[in-house]
């Protein structure tokens, strides 16, 4: 790329599937700009029903492969012995790996973390030693720590990410940057709230998270348990995707605790087009997740102004600061505690409610696309002069 020539940017997307991946480069399309962001074109490298689900712009040329839509070995085959051909016939001077995965001898490029549990080997205990779970995310610390080491520009959502995840890498990409997902506001927001959740009355909790060991559903539900007889009209939802053993767990642990099933319920998961409705109909969200990399969930909630118990892990403090209220997610009495301190005081409560919408407000998709996309230009450049 030549310094007076707009940048062809490619975008790898061979392991982006579903779920908050395709969010990400949906918002992240969307916010482009070809002028402030510096590119000529982006090619699209992904499955055609991946590809569908993306915005059609003039400066955007997707490629769809049958190869991208089979096994995973498939996807691997394409990435190691095509995809560098299809680059190059792109025009392409820089590629984006948002899933954290390159190899095939395409340079420049530029990667980004947005799998923390593969580089804290301290939670893989809470999985059996010999089981898929374990084995999943022993590859993933493995290929992605390969991709990390080898890039050329290196994306990070939060300052707790890069100071892991940095430590486990023998080499430190040229370009690195801390770069934080946005919050969709015309999705994600909503009127200051003028009381907060009065003890007395019915008290919806939700806490919107897949059930994973690490995110302490069976703690939250103990920690239910101690406060249900002084709040009785409170009931708490969990719902998102689900770890089928550990969901078994949840669920004889509600049980247990309201065999009635009339104030513990899991509804499994909510499209993400639903979330917004989720948080409007709720009085307090519980976040008790003690490994992320950057809760998407957490800043959303904070944008609806819901009020907010949060586990105190990073970078959950980095992001909310004193906006909500925080505990050891390990420890239910901790979690009971907090529960106890926002419906009990509710002046402070309401304040913190407020100040979240405030703290929410700095993170938009335009601001990480402008950023992304100066990081991709920069690396493209420097590797260009170089």
């Amino acid at each position: 790329m030549t310094p007076t020539r707009a940048m062809v940017v490619g975008i790898d997307l061979h392991n982006i599937r579903d779920g908050g991946g395709m969010n990400y480069i949906r918002n992240l399309l969307e916010a482009a700009d070809p002028v402030a962001d510096r590119f000529a074109e982006i090619h699209l490298f992904g499955a055609a029903k991946v590809l569908d689900a993306f915005p059609d712009r003039p400066w955007i040329i997707k490629h769809a492969y049958s190869e991208l839509e089979r096994s995973l070995w498939a996807r691997l085959r394409f990435v190691a012995r095509r995809l560098p051909t299809e680059f190059k016939a792109a025009g392409c001077d820089i590629l984006y790996c948002p899933g954290g995965i390159a190899f095939g001898n395409i340079h420049p490029y530029v990667t980004i973390s947005r799998n923390m549990l593969p580089f804290r080997s301290e939670f893989w205990r809470m999985y059996p030693r010999f089981s898929l779970e374990r084995l999943r995310l022993q590859l993933l610390r493995w290929r992605n720590t390969a991709t990390f080491v080898d890039a050329d520009g290196m994306i990070y959502l939060s300052d707790t990410a890069r100071t892991i995840i940095s430590a486990a890498l023998r080499r430190q990409p040229p370009r690195v940057a801390v770069i934080p997902h946005g919050v969709d506001h015309g999705r994600f927001s909503g009127v200051p709230r003028t009381s907060a959740p009065d003890p007395g009355a019915p008290i919806a909790i939700v806490y919107p998270s897949r059930l994973e060991p690490y995110k302490h559903q069976l703690e939250v539900i103990a920690a239910f348990s101690a406060v249900m007889d002084e709040f009785a009209l409170a009931s708490l939802t969990f719902c998102g995707p689900a770890n089928p053993p550990y969901r078994q767990q949840v669920e004889e642990a509600m049980g247990r605790v309201d065999p009635s099933g009339t104030r513990l319920r899991y509804v499994g998961e909510v499209p993400n087009a639903d979330l917004p409705a989720l948080y409007a109909d709720s009085d307090l969200l519980l976040f008790a997740s003690s490994c992320e990399n950057l809760p998407n969930i957490l800043i959303e909630a904070m944008a609806c102004g819901i009020p907010i118990c949060c586990s105190s892990r990073s970078p959950m403090p980095e992001i909310a600061q004193d906006a909500c209220v925080y505990f050891d997610p390990t420890q239910s009495d901790q979690i009971a505690t907090a529960i106890r301190d926002v419906l009990r005081n509710r002046a402070a409560t309401l304040t913190r409610s407020h100040a979240a919408m405030t703290l929410a407000a700095d993170y938009s998709w335009a601001k990480t696309a402008r950023r992304t996309f100066a990081l991709i230009a920069d690396t493209a450049s420097n590797a260009a002069s170089s």
